[in-house]
């Protein structure tokens, strides 16, 4: 069956347009596959990428692996986070694409590498259409070793998201505004009433403006965020190819409050946020989330994704919405060279130690 299907490596700008575009209408559609995410690790060194498009007789993209290559020359990794991202209908293919990543990585020379599939651990019928559900436990997937030793770069674990329903005798926002919590009620009430006007950036100018205050509030609270520098290529490639939002708000002229929205595979996914503290009476966070989600039901979307990886605090605020989190499978790695491997542990070992890297999602 597979032979109806071909399989290309590629970093070429064409293919990776097509394979943006699949990524943004197809629901299980990921982020962290975008090739502007892939290509804004280029700005540090030792980071590479590739995409493994698999096509089917009509030419047509049905799966791939959006994958990176950290390191030099005898210490590469390949790691590839959420990914396979594969079509319904072609599910079948699943062992057949790892077999082929896991053979590509030996073919770069790679001692290690590590994916981590969008497999539920548990069925939901609202999440099944966003992840893998046909994965048999005598998958190829289940013959790496669970876990992950490599921790710059990994895939969310799941989602954290608010499910939109719609149905005839309510509206989907009255729905949703049952399951928000009393607080969460209050703070959007409190945040109507100051009139805040909700804008979106468009120019360099306004997206680096609204990226500012997600600097100045990671600074802050004391967690790591990477430089608009680092950052400024890929956030006004993802506005310009309509796979990103940018809302935020104003107060005296300046901007107070602002989110980095993701619009892949059919939902939308906070990625970053900020607000400055001067004006938390205006509760501009809450005015911001409500009012993407009342997005998300006007372009006819069933969940809001909060993600998943951050502080107790904060998850509480998303579970004021209702968020609830959505679990994938265990990352699986495999091992290419066990000599190089161990040595890579020692060395692993001493930078946390000497505090040289911080071993965390990048994400």
């Amino acid at each position: 069956m597979s032979s109806n299907y071909s399989f290309e490596w590629t970093k070429a700008d064409e293919a990776l347009m097509e394979w943006d575009l699949f990524l943004l209408n197809n629901p299980r559609g990921h982020s962290q596959q975008i090739s502007h995410y892939l290509k804004s690790y280029t700005k540090y060194p030792f980071f590479n990428y590739e995409v493994l498009i698999v096509r089917n007789k009509e030419g047509q993209i049905v799966a791939g692996i959006g994958t990176f290559i950290v390191g030099i020359p005898f210490l590469k990794v390949q790691v590839a986070p959420i990914a396979p991202i594969i079509s319904k209908e072609v599910e079948f293919l699943f062992d057949d694409i790892i077999s082929e990543y896991i053979n590509r990585s030996k073919k770069n020379k790679t001692f290690y590498c590590e994916l981590k599939a969008p497999i539920l651990k548990e069925y939901s019928v609202t999440y099944s259409q966003f992840a893998l559900n046909e994965i048999g436990n005598n998958s190829l997937y289940y013959s790496g070793k669970k876990g992950s030793q490599f921790g710059l770069i990994r895939g969310t674990n799941g989602f954290r998201s608010v499910q939109i329903q719609y149905e005839s005798e309510h509206t989907p926002y009255e729905l949703l505004w049952k399951e928000y919590n009393k607080n969460t009620k209050r703070n959007i009430k409190k945040a109507e009433s100051s009139n805040l006007v909700l804008q979106f950036a468009q120019t360099e100018s306004d997206i680096k403006s609204a990226y500012e205050v997600v600097e100045e509030i990671a600074k802050y609270k004391g967690f790591p965020v990477r430089s608009w520098s680092k950052m400024k290529d890929f956030l006004i490639g993802m506005v310009n190819d309509g796979l990103c939002i940018v809302p935020y708000c104003k107060i005296d002229k300046k901007v107070q409050g602002a989110l980095i929205i993701f619009v892949v595979g059919q939902r939308l996914t906070y990625a970053y946020g900020g607000i400055l503290r001067q004006h938390n009476e205006f509760k501009i966070g809450h005015f911001l989330h409500n009012e993407m989600l009342k997005y998300s039901i006007k372009q006819g979307y069933n969940c809001y994704d909060f993600v998943v990886g951050t502080s107790p605090s904060v998850a509480r605020f998303k579970e004021g919405f209702g968020a609830k989190h959505i679990a994938f499978e265990d990352s699986r790695y495999w091992v290419n060279n066990k000599f190089i491997f161990s040595f890579w542990k020692v060395f692993k070992w001493t930078l946390d130690k000497m505090n040289v890297i911080t071993w965390t999602s990048s994400k």
